[in-house]
């Protein structure tokens, strides 16, 4: 089974294969919302996935597609969310990123601006960071914070060389499949849940910095829409494709078909050359 028949088969909310050569626009599958380009930047069909092709950001702020707002794209349309993304990063150390000490980019994301209305988010880090190297992360955030309350969101990581199940390393020219989730949250005070990361298939491992609780999260719908690529103080250098949403939580039987399928797939696509 082909990756773009194992994702159909899951029954997203919206899926966006990215393989669209033409018009500015990346159709969804489910017909909600398609996926257009902010500025000519974006090279669609321009980078090899199996027998088809996806689009080329090249790291610069603005180089994004975006996805208009749709309550279904947030966590508390159904207590529950997943999103996936295959990305293949073209520069370890992006230029355009966002963070303090550690540097990162979110390269798909659901926010009004980098500040603002932030719901959720992937972030890949920086590789040469003085902490966090070649991180993946999936994060949710409060819209606004409240008094006495921190900003920073719950999220789970995959760090190759720190986290025990992360074997994979982040490189040049390499797909790398992500699926996030948002578990349903309970309350304020209840542990038990938050985030969640596979990498690879491989689910992260538990910490207390998943949880909605550690971080007083409390997930809301805002405004913003769905950014493939970067935001207003982030840049993704690399190629993104098959990006889904879904308004439950996958088993990880599920998860393991859509690895295998694109697995699969990548078998077809041609040597990375000269992309960098």
């Amino acid at each position: 089974m082909g990756l773009l028949a194992a994702v159909l088969d899951t029954q997203p909310t919206s899926y966006w294969p990215l393989t669209d050569d033409s018009n500015g626009l990346c159709h969804d599958e489910m017909q909600l919302n398609d996926a257009t380009a902010s500025t000519s930047a974006v090279k669609l069909a321009a980078i090899p996935f199996g027998d088809a092709s996806v689009p080329y950001f090249d790291g610069t702020i603005g180089c994004t597609l975006t996805v208009a707002d749709a309550p279904q794209y947030s966590q508390t349309f159904a207590n529950a969310l997943s999103v996936a993304a295959w990305i293949c990063p073209f520069a370890l150390n992006n230029v355009h990123t966002a963070g303090t000490t550690d540097q990162y980019v979110h390269f798909l994301g659901k926010a009004v601006a980098a500040s603002t209305e932030v719901e959720w988010a992937m972030r890949l880090y920086n590789q040469t960071n003085p902490h966090r190297h070649s991180r993946c992360s999936f994060y949710t955030f409060n819209l606004t914070s409240a008094p006495g309350q921190s900003n920073l969101g719950n999220g789970a990581y995959m760090e190759p060389g720190v986290s025990a199940n992360d074997a994979v390393p982040v490189e040049v020219g390499k797909w790398i499949f992500l699926l996030g989730q948002a578990e349903p949250w309970i309350s304020d005070s209840d542990k038990t849940t938050g985030c969640v990361l596979f990498k690879q298939g491989v689910e992260a491992a538990r910490t207390s910095g998943d949880k909605y609780a550690s971080f007083h999260v409390d997930p809301q719908h805002g405004a913003g829409p769905i950014s493939i690529g970067g935001n207003s103080a982030s840049g993704f250098k690399g190629a993104i494709a098959h990006v889904a949403v879904w308004n439950r939580l996958l088993p990880s039987t599920e998860v393991a078909a859509l690895w295998s399928a694109g697995q699969s797939e990548l078998q077809s696509t041609p040597m990375y050359h000269s992309y960098a």
